[in-house]
């Protein structure tokens, strides 16, 4: 089978949530952090014959890139990547040495709904690193609905905020923007006051969980 490209890009992103990943027969993929704070699943066009675990994600795709347009055939301990007369046997590994997820996240109700568009989370992750932030904040002030990226430990830092949509709610969310580790584009993002965040693409079939920081406040009544 080949890897479309879109596929490729969602290993290359669920890299960057973990150097771990498990594939399972079909066409569904998972990754989870290591701290347990993020999870990233999605379905993809191709289906996957066998269960394979990869070490090093990025090791993998690294040889892969060796190739113009490899194919790959799984087995249930090594895939072969080839091109022509050349070829890499990459052996899978063993999931006890893997962080991996081992049962789907079930959201529960949720009780903030918005839409980020890609505009705004790009903007969030290139501000981020330019005014030092470690935050990102999604606050209602009874009326509106806006984004922040701040400190959350300095009141008199710089700050970045943006109002995305209104809302009656009272409530402060605030995330790590470490853990957006999601791809560029368009998501609805959900909001449970039981401390975890859904961030669903508009795009594709994609969707990541998020821990809500301890501290975040809803006065939703």
């Amino acid at each position: 089978m080949k890897l479309s490209k879109e596929t490729l890009t969602i290993i290359k992103n669920f890299a960057g949530i973990n150097g771990n990943l498990l594939i399972k027969p079909g066409n569904q993929l998972a990754s989870v952090s290591i701290s347990k704070t993020v999870f990233g699943k999605a379905t993809v066009a191709e289906n996957f014959p066998h269960e394979f675990g990869i070490y090093d994600v990025n090791e993998f795709l690294g040889a892969m890139s060796l190739f113009d347009d490899p194919d790959l055939e799984f087995t249930e301990k090594f895939v072969t990547i080839k091109e022509g007369r050349n070829s890499i046997k990459y052996f899978g590994a063993a999931t006890q040495n893997m962080v991996i997820p081992t049962k789907d996240i079930v959201f529960p109700e949720a009780d903030i709904n918005l839409s980020l568009e890609a505009s705004t989370l790009a903007m969030i992750m290139k501000t981020a690193p330019i005014l030092k932030s470690e935050d990102v904040s999604f606050v209602g002030n009874g009326s509106e609905i806006s984004v922040s990226v701040v400190d959350k430990k300095n009141a008199t830092a710089n700050n970045y905020t943006h109002v995305i949509g209104s809302d009656p709610k009272d409530f402060k969310v605030n995330l790590k923007v470490d853990n957006l580790k999601m791809l560029p584009g368009n998501y609805d993002v959900s909001i449970s006051s039981k401390k975890i965040s859904q961030f669903k693409s508009k795009d594709i079939d994609l969707t990541y969980y998020v821990a809500i920081e301890a501290d975040s406040e809803f006065n939703l009544n």
